[in-house]
This record gives structure tokens, C-alpha cells and sequence, in this order.
């Protein structure tokens, strides 16, 4: 049985600009962690619904990428990004207010984020923990590029092979144990409007959840 479901919100309510119109917001809520991060926001182009998502990060209220310059058309790219950004603003308050998310979406602030934790230095003993748990995971690597240690813990799917989203809770119940540390998991990756996120995804991420960055003397 899976332990999240998917939360879809209507856009409707929201103005359609002259070339893009968004129409919903897709989020996880996970069983016991509440909202996701991120959410997927299905958008039209001209009346026409994309096979693609827009991923947004929820903390932040902002979009984390953008269309690709052959779906421009004749659309300055400084006429989306502009658009881009006043659409995200009324999206977050629109699923701020839906009844469907019934536990606060995570703010980064109330978690202590730090844009300079990646300077914090790397929890060493928190990685080789997480190293000698995948090593139950094959299909599974740590992404030394991508991680921030200790506030964020990056893994990522190296062979093409069935996985389960299971896995990725498994695998932070299974470091909280080594570490004390609680995490926040999120996940995702490329998927179309019929794909099981569960069966999809090809990247995770463990938030430390009481991270605070030691400040130097």
C-alpha cells in the first residue's frame, strides 16, 4: 500500500496570461511528513495542455525551471520570466489556503535553511552511514556533486531498473536509527501525465529537519 497521496489543486480561479495558462498543482503528501517540497504545475500554451510539468519549489514560492527555447515560439523569454514570477506568487496563496493541505507547507526559514550551508563542513560520519545503507540498494548511488552535508543528503538512480518509492523511506528510517538525525524526504524526476511518480522518480534528497548552521566566531 502506498504511503502518500497525490494532491491535486485547481487553477482555474487563476487569470490566464496571453500565451500560458496554468491549471493545476500537483503535490505528495506523505503519510507522517505531511506536504512535499515541490510540486508539479500542469500548464497549457495556447489552450493546448503539455505533456510536461513546471516543478515549483513550495518553500520558496518559486519556479525551478522554465520552457525550453523551442516552446518560446515568438514569446521574449523576459515577457515568461516576468510572467513566471507574478503567476507563482498567486499559486503559493492559492494552495496556502486549499483545504486539501491539511499540514503547513515546510518553510525554509522555520527550518533554519542556510543558502551558505554547502560551507558548513561535511558531516562525515552522516555520508559513510548513508553510503553503507545503499550498499542494500544497488540500483542506488549517493550524489556527492548535488549534497550539501549534513543539511541535505542527495541520492540518485544509476541503473534503469524497477525501484520503489518504499525505498527512500526504508532508507531514512534506517539512517534516523545510525544517526539520531531526523529527515524530511523528498523525491522526484521526469514523468508524464500517466506515469506513477512511484515508479518514475530518479532522485531523493534528506533534509535534515532541525538543521542550524554553526556560525563562526
Amino acid at each position: 500500500m502506498s504511503i502518500f497521496e497525490k494532491r491535486i489543486i485547481d487553477l482555474t480561479g487563476l487569470q490566464n496570461y496571453e500565451f500560458i495558462q496554468f491549471l493545476r498543482v500537483e503535490i505528495l503528501d506523505v503519510q507522517g511528513y505531511g506536504p512535499a517540497f515541490f510540486g508539479q504545475v500542469r500548464y497549457a500554451l495556447n489552450g493546448v495542455e503539455q505533456d510536461e510539468s513546471l516543478p515549483m519549489d513550495l518553500g520558496k514560492g518559486i519556479f525551478i525551471a522554465t520552457l525550453r527555447d523551442d516552446q518560446l515560439g515568438d514569446i521574449p523569454r523576459e515577457t515568461l520570466e516576468k510572467t513566471l514570477q507574478e503567476a507563482a506568487v498567486k499559486i503559493i496563496e492559492i494552495v496556502r489556503k486549499n483545504p486539501n493541505i491539511q499540514t503547513p507547507l515546510p518553510d525554509y526559514d522555520y527550518l533554519m535553511y542556510d543558502k551558505d550551508c554547502s560551507e558548513e563542513k561535511v558531516d562525515k560520519t552522516t555520508v559513510t552511514a548513508l553510503e553503507n545503507i545503499l550498499k542494500d540498494y544497488p540500483y542506488l548511488k549517493y550524489d556527492e556533486l548535488y549534497s550539501k552535508p549534513p543539511d541535505v543528503l542527495k541520492c540518485r538512480v544509476t541503473v534503469n531498473r524497477p525501484r520503489r518509492a518504499d525505498d527512500i523511506f526504508e532508507i531514512e528510517h534506517r539512517l534516523r536509527d545510525d544517526t539520531g538525525e531526523k529527515y524530511i524526504v523528498t523525491y522526484g524526476g521526469s514523468s508524464g501525465p500517466g506515469d506513477n511518480l512511484d515508479e518514475v522518480w530518479s532522485t531523493f534528497s534528506l533534509r535534515k529537519f532541525d538543521f542550524q548552521p554553526t556560525k563562526s566566531k
